[in-house]
């Protein structure tokens, strides 16, 4: 469950609960069960985030990052090959996972996972979704209103590529029927073009790789 997109509707849907209001009481902060559940859920989310950070930076030695927040995230992982290469004692040495994860631990931390895409909400003034809902006083995404094709905070993964791809073949059958009306058309279209041009950047990436 830690590793699914989505908080309390992912658990709602886990637990196969009516309503999500009864998850909301297994998510509280009371004591007893409901703060062990808690407390466990949230260990093991920041283990799976933690594996999706060091998944990427081994992406980011294959040439793959694409995304508007690569960037940023780029030069996250940039430093850590720089601490990694300052302490190899020579051209033998492995370098593990493990070592990998500790230094990226902190990086781990702001990440928030999504099915579309990964939020590095490491900066909420640049938190796209923030600005169109004109706050900056949250302490996490909004992901409602997540527009990650222009979020510099947002990459995209080939773990994210079969959404798209779906998002684009659903919209191509929107678009050639004959009973949407045309302004909703245009609106399709938008989104079909986005979806579109993530698949490319998505694919663009593992080519590179290859």
């Amino acid at each position: 469950m830690a590793a699914r997109p989505g908080g309390l509707p992912a658990t709602k849907v886990h637990f196969k609960h009516l309503q999500v209001a009864t998850s909301e009481g297994y998510a509280g902060r009371p004591g007893g069960a409901q703060a062990v559940f808690r407390h466990e859920w949230k260990k093991e989310e920041a283990k799976e985030k933690l594996k999706r950070t060091v998944e990427a930076y081994r992406q980011f030695e294959q040439g793959q990052m694409p995304g508007p927040g690569a960037d940023a995230l780029l030069a996250s992982f940039r430093a850590v090959e720089k601490e990694l290469s300052d302490h190899e004692p020579g051209p033998a040495k492995v370098v593990t996972d493990r070592q990998i994860a500790l230094l990226l631990m902190r990086k781990a931390s702001v990440l928030h996972l999504s099915a579309a895409n990964y939020c590095w909400f490491e900066d909420p003034a640049k938190a796209l979704c923030l600005m169109l809902a004109g706050t900056r006083s949250t302490a996490a995404p909004l992901t409602v209103l997540c527009d990650s094709s222009r979020c510099p905070q947002a990459t995209h993964h080939l773990v994210h590529r079969s959404v798209w791809r779906t998002a684009a073949d659903d919209g191509a059958v929107l678009l050639a029927s004959s009973r949407i009306p045309a302004g909703e058309k245009d609106r399709l279209r938008s989104e079909h073009e986005r979806s579109m041009r993530i698949l490319e950047e998505i694919d663009t990436a593992a080519r590179r790789a290859e």
